[in-house]
């Protein structure tokens, strides 16, 4: 089967978020579907059919529609598969069922046993409404960068699958992407960290190829497509994320991992630190009127209202107004430190390297030789590129007379201008790389694991064609 590009499906779940995209024939865009990485589980005693939100309800009634089209966010138009396909799967379905070894008598007694429902996105939102906190429980499947929930992973990968113990309930792949199981003619690049293991790796590729029914699958690593995303095959990547900061040196599209240093200093850090900052600023506490969360502290963080500073600029003293939940506010100083546990993570109790330890740790323990390209390529993926520059420069020590391998100059490597619309927005620098990497190698069927060599060789054939 050959594939078309208008198929590709770029797929990234982090731990704070996820993000996906369908069709790579126009790179210069930004993910269609970007998500919040939480899934909300709740335990019902039987299939909860008069219980789904009503957007499940009508994307349901659409699936059944004999001829129909979904538009994606970005304008890309999806065609639905007609439903006499589906009516077929689930024929096929209950003729296997049929001839479970249990019988029908077993069926209906695991059909008394509990379920778990999984909500995601909007779903979840609207049940996050109409259930009480001690039915529903929420969290992200992804806790310090490592699955620890792969149901709940896969319930928010949008698998459509109700099994006689789980009911999930079909997001990325089946609800935001318009993807039909049963005729699934995309074949998914997954974007990996670099810490995820072969066994993780392994389940990656079953969930896809057994409950998906993808065509085609490839793990990427994430900090290589970062590199790509920007144009180059060597630089370093300073990947600040939710609950951890990553710094990978690439060379010649080689990561270096015995270089590679992880600090457990990220996001979720900075909201903490920033949320004790705010609740220094007495006027602030006084003009918000209640307890301060960390849900404001996260809007001021990323707001305009929040700046960042290097140690030569002064700090104004005037209050800056914001308006938060239809309230007007001012914010004083406090606006100015959100990010300082990077640089002094003594600030959140944590003896670790600082930014600028770990990387002069990962440049160090890379050949002397290649340390000057690397410094003349490195890559900040949270948009701290002014003060991490500063603080970088300011630990360099250069001598009036250069040595051979010394370092003559920092630069830092931003989204080429010929992607006018991603130019600008670093974030999305790991996004364009996959899709350009997906363009690269699903057009040949040696280049990524397809239905036959999963077949031939299980899980374990990851090993074999991926990076």
């Amino acid at each position: 089967m050959a594939l078309k590009e208008e198929n590709f499906v770029v797929l990234h779940s982090g731990s704070w978020s996820t993000k996906a995209g369908i069709n790579v024939i126009d790179t210069n865009k930004p993910p269609s579907v970007t998500i919040r990485s939480l899934v909300g589980a709740r335990t019902v005693s039987h299939e909860p059919m008069d219980e789904t939100p009503a957007d499940t309800t009508e994307s349901t009634e659409k699936d059944k529609a004999d001829s129909s089209q979904r538009e994606g966010s970005d304008g890309t138009e999806i065609k639905v598969e007609n439903s006499e396909d589906e009516n077929t799967t689930m024929a096929a379905a209950a003729t296997e069922d049929s001839q479970d070894k249990q019988g029908d008598q077993t069926k209906e007694q695991d059909s008394d046993k509990p379920q778990t429902v999984y909500y995601c996105g909007s779903a979840l939102t609207e049940a996050m409404q109409q259930y009480p906190e001690s039915e529903l429980s929420v969290s992200t499947p992804i806790q310090d960068g490592i699955v620890k929930d792969w149901a709940a992973m896969e319930a928010l990968w949008q698998v459509t699958s109700h099994s006689r113990t789980t009911i999930t309930e079909r997001h990325v792949l089946f609800r935001e992407l318009g993807i039909k199981r049963s005729r699934n003619a995309s074949p998914v690049l997954m974007v990996v960290p670099s810490e995820w293991t072969k066994e993780e790796h392994e389940r990656i590729t079953q969930i896809f190829f057994e409950n998906f029914n993808v065509p085609g699958l490839y793990l990427a690593e994430e900090s290589l497509m970062i590199l790509y995303g920007c144009g180059a095959i060597t630089g370093l990547v300073i990947d600040i994320g939710h609950n951890s900061t990553e710094i990978t040196p690439i060379i010649d599209t080689q990561i270096q991992r015995n270089a590679t240093q992880s600090i457990p200093i990220a996001g979720a850090d900075f909201d903490a630190y920033f949320l004790e900052q705010l609740k220094n600023d007495t006027q602030l506490v006084r003009e918000y009127g209640q307890p301060l969360d960390l849900e404001f502290a996260r809007f001021l963080k990323e707001s305009d209202v929040c700046r960042i500073l290097t140690p030569e600029e002064k700090e104004s003293k005037a209050r800056v107004e914001v308006e938060y939940n239809g309230k007007k506010l001012t914010v004083g100083a406090a606006r100015y430190k959100a990010i300082e546990p990077l640089f002094n993570p003594d600030f959140v109790g944590k003896r670790v390297f600082t930014l600028i330890d770990a990387v002069h740790a990962a440049l160090f323990s890379c050949k002397a030789e290649k340390r000057p390209s690397l410094w003349e390529a490195i890559i900040i993926t949270g948009g701290l590129q002014g003060r991490i520059q500063y603080e970088i420069e300011k630990s360099l020590v250069i001598s009036e007379n250069f040595g051979e391998f010394q370092t003559r100059d920092v630069k830092f490597l931003k989204v080429p201008d010929y992607f006018p619309t991603l130019k600008d927005s670093i974030v999305h620098a790991g996004f364009l790389g996959a899709e350009i990497v997906a363009k690269l190698i699903f057009p040949d069927p040696r280049n990524y694991i397809n239905k036959v060599d999963y077949n031939e060789g299980g899980p374990s054939v990851v090993h074999t064609k991926t990076f």
